[in-house]
């Protein structure tokens, strides 16, 4: 089991973002996004100071983040261990969950990322302004991506959230830096709550082409909505699956 190395991005010294933060964000988004699997082994402090140009406390304080999702660990001998792919503040979906279909025909090849379709402050449309709670017209930071391996794409998710609540959010590049660090770390918020809807429904002309497949052909669609500690709704999302590359598993307790 070799040392994993992380992808060669540079940190902005320029940015608003401190660099800890920004080296975190990009090692959290290689575990998260399958880049590093449970068992590998991250770069060293060592290693990271050398690859980025940073000081041992930036390296140290971007991995104690790290261990502090519960994503790595440091074993003594060893080094830092990936000990999970989605962080401990995650909401635990314990029913049910959308995997990816383990099949050789349909694995695509290269690199795991996000692509940006849109991202931008819109008025609230009727959907938008029901899940949230607000009237409708009321000003939404929105983000549509794509996750694609390669060239071929994976889902496309679309979130909302009042624009009000996320100031800073059209700054931030979102096909790199994780929403989820985003929430945590910039807003320091996290999720208590969420109500989830599954269904089928055929892939609408914009979709479609976005996806790689004909219109009409059957998708699997999760509407969620996210609620903060005070039971506010925070966050709309649709996550929209092409039906041959993921299934749903569920299990069912006493």
């Amino acid at each position: 089991m070799g040392i994993a190395i992380t992808e060669t991005r540079s940190l902005d010294p320029s940015s608003h973002e401190q660099l800890y933060y920004q080296l975190y964000d990009i090692l959290f988004q290689e575990i998260t996004g399958g880049s590093l699997a449970v068992g590998d082994l991250v770069p060293s402090e060592t290693r990271l100071v050398e690859q980025f140009g940073i000081s041992r406390e930036t390296a140290r304080k971007a991995m104690r983040m790290l261990v502090d999702d519960g994503l790595i660990e440091r074993r003594r001998g060893v080094g830092s261990v990936v000990v999970a792919t989605r962080p401990k503040t995650a909401l635990n979906w314990t029913s049910s969950a959308l995997k990816l279909i383990d099949d050789p025909t349909t694995n695509a090849v290269g690199k795991v990322e996000k692509r940006i379709l849109s991202s931008g402050v819109v008025l609230a449309d009727s959907k938008a302004s029901g899940a949230l709670n607000l009237p409708l017209d009321t000003p939404l930071f929105r983000l549509d991506r794509v996750r694609c391996k390669g060239e071929t794409p994976y889902y496309r998710e679309t979130v909302c959230l009042e624009a009000s609540y996320v100031p800073s959010a059209p700054e931030h590049d979102f096909s790199k830096e994780s929403l989820r660090a985003y929430y945590k770390n910039v807003l320091h918020v996290s999720w208590t709550r969420a109500t989830q809807i599954m269904r089928s429904t055929g892939a609408d002309e914009e979709t479609a082409a976005i996806l790689h497949v004909e219109p009409g052909f059957p998708l699997l669609v999760i509407t969620r909505v996210s609620f903060d500690a005070n039971g506010i709704p925070r966050e709309y999302g649709v996550w929209k699956y092409r039906s041959n590359l993921y299934y749903l598993e569920m299990s069912l307790v006493k």
